[in-house]
């Protein structure tokens, strides 16, 4: 491979979090700095990600980026304000629902001071259960990874953004994890940006009045939807598609106190990674399952997955292979 070539290969990751979240999962990160096929890795997040970042002792590898240098926080909370100014009647709006919107917002902002071809951004609940790669093998070709969800106000705010994105595949492009040109994002943003029928001048803030109220309460945006779907019509040679399956429910069946690199392997066999969702914890019936050695001999992980989702209530998430 030629050296160019090669630096194509080098970038680094961002993992927007809360100080919450980074605490929740901080005993399974140096499984980020082992697996993830990234130079270095960045905690984007507040003052108090970055103090625990430093005592978090994961090495060199693994740093610190201020999100409000990325993007400032309370410019986007005022927009946010003004935009539910009728559902609020004076009452002061949630941090929570500007910042589910914020974190995005970061990661595409994020291309615009990104010097590389391409960033990872990944999410801070998931952890790769081996190493893997981004780009097929023997070429500097990415990645698109795909997975099974579909949320129809995500399509609907893309379309009213960039009237003719549609859906186009039947998976989705929500993977917990994307491997963006850096180019590419910064076209998407120009382009989002120069529609005329939107109020605002920034991405971010056509994004925002493109939602009406109720949906801006029910999260009606998809950063990963929207720039998937948008290189799928716009740059389809960029990238190659791969099925990514990811253990969705890890924390349902596996405790972030307990989960040994046994189990690790053996997720890694049928799996790229393993997420810990807030709020998703072991249940007394569902103890001593996925971590049973016994089980774990006589079954494969795919195999214990797709008996435990014939239990799951409709309208959770399924992982397929077809």
């Amino acid at each position: 491979m030629k050296q160019n070539e090669e630096s194509i290969l080098e970038y680094d990751a961002l993992i927007v979090v809360t100080a919450k979240d980074f605490e929740r999962v901080q005993s399974q990160y140096h499984r980020l700095a082992a697996n993830l096929p990234v130079r270095r890795i960045f905690f984007v997040g507040n003052e108090e990600v970055a103090q625990l970042v430093q005592n978090a002792g994961l090495g060199e590898k693994v740093g610190f980026l201020d999100e409000n240098a990325v993007l400032p926080f309370e410019a986007v909370h005022a927009v946010m304000k003004d935009a539910l100014r009728d559902v609020l009647d004076g009452q002061e709006l949630p941090r929570g629902i500007t910042g589910w919107y914020y974190q995005q917002f970061l990661k595409m902002q994020y291309a615009r001071m990104c010097d590389d071809a391409y960033y990872l951004v990944w999410d801070g609940d998931t952890i790769p259960c081996a190493p893997f790669s981004m780009f097929k093998e023997g070429t500097c070709v990415p990645y698109l990874d795909m997975k099974h969800e579909y949320y129809p106000q995500y399509f609907d705010t893309m379309a009213k953004l960039i009237p003719d994105l549609h859906k186009c595949f039947e998976k989705s492009f929500i993977s917990e994890h994307m491997l963006m040109n850096s180019e590419i994002m910064r076209e998407l943003l120009l382009e989002i940006e120069a529609g005329q029928n939107i109020a605002g001048e920034s991405f971010w803030e056509k994004i925002i009045h493109a939602i009406d109220a109720k949906g801006l309460q029910e999260n009606s945006f998809s950063e990963f939807e929207t720039y998937g779907t948008y290189v799928a019509m716009r740059r389809p040679e960029s990238y190659r598609l791969r099925d990514w399956h990811s253990f969705r429910y890890g924390g349902v069946f596996y405790s972030l106190n307990t989960i040994s690199d046994a189990d690790y392997a053996w997720l890694s066999k049928d799996f790229f990674a393993i997420s810990f969702e807030k709020g998703d914890f072991v249940r007394e019936d569902q103890k001593n399952l996925f971590d049973n050695k016994k089980y774990q001999e006589k079954l494969s992980a795919r195999q214990m997955l797709e008996i435990a989702q014939q239990e799951f209530k409709e309208g959770s998430y399924l992982e397929v292979w077809k």
